[in-house]
């Protein structure tokens, strides 16, 4: 009887650790994301666009504020993915040339749209931040 339990017993323990290591290679991770489907990727892009032309009014952005803060934006965006996609980096340096992009380009938005709106600007993009589901 002790032998068939014990048999039983170490099937069970065999089979309940071998499908805890398959999720776990399954899984995505924080360094390797689950990949987006074109359509998850549209959404993404529409819902950003939207939320962005969303801030540029609640700062009461003009025309011509909003083509300069859209340039720096954008030209902020891809030295961002340039960075990112350095892989002679290190983390800690790549978080080192990320913050000192982010000032950059704070920096350059205050210029182009003045201090006010520029405060009403980054209120309204951190209410957005605020508003968004958490990513578990």
């Amino acid at each position: 009887m002790k032998k068939t339990f014990l048999t039983i017993l170490s099937v069970v323990t065999i089979a309940t650790f071998s499908n805890a290591q398959e999720a776990k290679t399954t899984a995505p991770t924080a360094a390797q994301p689950a990949k987006l489907t074109k359509e998850q990727k549209e959404a993404a892009k529409l819902k950003k666009e939207a939320e962005l032309v969303d801030a540029f009014k609640s700062a009461e952005l003009t025309e011509e504020q909003q083509k300069k803060a859209r340039e720096v934006l954008d030209a902020a965006a891809e030295k961002s993915k340039a960075i990112k996609a350095d892989a002679s980096l290190t983390e800690d340096a790549k978080k080192a040339k990320l913050d000192e992009l982010n000032k950059e380009k704070n920096d350059k938005l205050k210029e182009a749209i003045g201090e006010a709106k520029y405060k009403a600007f980054q209120q309204a993009r951190k209410k957005q931040k605020e508003a968004a589901p958490k990513a578990d």
